[in-house]
């Protein structure tokens, strides 16, 4: 199989309607072209594709894509464009079979959209089961389960949340995972993984409510000596009132 070595930058192409960035906005964007780095799938049927993100910010950045139970074989589409041919999916989605990614934020992210440029192949999976999980290596909160277009086709969801440092953390992390499942021995075939965050809305103030087992605190007088509360000279009128003639 010949591969594409002159492989060009791709973006998918969405309305501006669809998916409007700001221009702070930052991105994780797996393509699988066939350039060299350190993170490489290949097959022998197929050519060798980068398996590394592309990364537009050094605060915002993705680990290398993971596929779990899986054969992975990269084949030129066009030209200058590889996708990657992925076999072995499940008729039932399960946890064993699985392409998972990885998020790291070192500043208060939101994570506004997740594209994904995909297809089916003939017998291929018919749906796909998108999860999502902050600061946990294993995502379990499912996002979306919607069918696989049949051609090359872009998936667009949104508004995934806000991916933030936990107690004792330097940075957060996200994790992202695809269940491509209702299979008959077909591939998933899967051209584009684009991931878009923008700084997260956070006052960074400190939750000011006071402790309610708090230790009375000392007084002052007028020249800033400490008043030390004495028992003074009582006289009770009766069981229940009494009256202080000095302190």
């Amino acid at each position: 199989m010949m591969c594409n070595f002159a492989a060009r930058m791709k973006w998918p192409l969405l309305p501006l309607l669809v998916l409007p960035l700001a221009a702070s906005a930052q991105s994780i964007t797996y393509e699988w072209l066939n350039l060299p780095c350190a993170s490489q799938v290949s097959c022998d049927t197929g050519c060798t594709a980068c398996n590394a993100s592309r990364n537009s910010s050094t605060w915002f950045t993705g680990t290398d894509a993971a596929w779990l139970g899986v054969d992975v074989c990269p084949h030129p589409i066009r030209q200058g464009d590889n996708a990657l041919f992925v076999y072995g999916w499940p008729t039932i989605v399960d946890a064993d079979h699985a392409i998972m990614v990885t998020g790291i934020a070192f500043s208060p992210v939101h994570v506004d959209s997740v594209i994904i440029t995909h297809r089916s192949g003939p017998d291929g999976p018919q749906r796909i089961l998108v999860s999502s999980g902050v600061n946990e290596s294993m995502s379990d909160q499912q996002v979306s389960d919607l069918a696989v277009p049949g051609e090359f086709g872009t998936t667009v969801l949104t508004d995934l949340g806000d991916v933030l440092p936990g107690e004792g953390m330097a940075y957060g992390f996200f994790s992202l995972m695809l269940q491509p499942y209702f299979s008959e021995g077909g591939a998933w075939e899967i051209d584009a993984l684009r991931i878009v965050g923008s700084p997260a809305q956070s006052t960074g103030v400190t939750d000011l409510t006071m402790p309610t087992n708090m230790a009375p605190l000392p007084k002052f007088d007028a020249l800033g000596r400490t008043i030390i509360d004495r028992p003074g000279l009582r006289f009770y009128l009766d069981g229940s009132k009494h009256v202080t003639l000095g302190r």
